[in-house]
């Protein structure tokens, strides 16, 4: 609902994040037909991390699929039918994304989930944020050179040494390379700029390997997305 008000607010498309923690398939059914109804049609599709880890640590996830399920579920409903094969009244016309981490330690776990995401029928990917363009490199490379389907980068610009620390050691699925953390390490007070001119480089060094970014701002300052697009 927050995506659909910001359509109809602002005019522009959004890619909601839908997770299978929180419902259940019929309850995502719901959801996603409520959606489509009230004009979104870009979804991404993420597993979700445990409610533990957030702000609920006395509740446990639903998680009756999981991102594969849920590409799944939702390429069903472009075909006319529900998750149990049932006929809908109109097929949905989604355009279905998926989470991508080309930094995760188990490579070639991370290359088999992907492969089962693209044969359930994702059409774009995001990454996970990333810090090294060698990780996406690395990615690509397994790949056979490119993706099979668009990629989006997801670029975070780091603002301290404390949040690049924090970050790598307690947030699953981020990989922050010893030295860009020297380098905000070393810069001091001046590490907002440095961890900014490293963004810039990455949407830079992405233009080459992938359709596109999108920019993680710092906490409730959103409009520092914009810092980094400026020429």
């Amino acid at each position: 609902m927050a995506a659909v008000e910001i359509e109809r607010v602002v005019g522009l498309e959004t890619i909601p994040h839908v997770t299978p923690r929180d419902a259940s398939v019929m309850g995502l059914q719901s959801q996603l037909l409520g959606a489509h109804a009230a004009g979104i049609r870009n979804v991404l599709a993420v597993t979700g991390d445990p409610p533990h880890v957030g702000d609920y640590p006395g509740s446990s996830g639903v998680y009756e699929v999981d991102s594969i399920g849920l590409t799944a579920l939702v390429t069903r409903l472009n075909e006319g039918e529900d998750y149990s094969g049932k006929a809908i009244d109109a097929p949905t016309s989604f355009y279905v994304g998926v989470a991508v981490n080309p930094s995760a330690e188990d490579l070639e776990n991370e290359l088999e989930r992907f492969r089962q995401k693209l044969d359930a029928g994702a059409r774009f990917a995001m990454t996970q944020a990333l810090f090294d363009i060698d990780y996406l490199d690395r990615f690509l490379n397994a790949l056979g050179g490119e993706s099979p389907i668009p990629f989006l980068v997801g670029v975070w610009p780091l603002s301290s040494f404390q949040l690049a620390f924090r970050l790598h050691n307690e947030v699953p699925g981020i990989s922050i390379p010893e030295r860009i953390q020297r380098l905000l390490a070393d810069a001091g007070s001046d590490a907002r700029v440095v961890g900014q001119e490293l963004a810039r480089n990455l949407i830079e060094e992405s233009r080459t390997r992938a359709a596109g970014v999108y920019i993680i701002p710092p906490f409730k300052e959103p409009a520092a997305a914009l810092d980094l697009l400026a020429p």
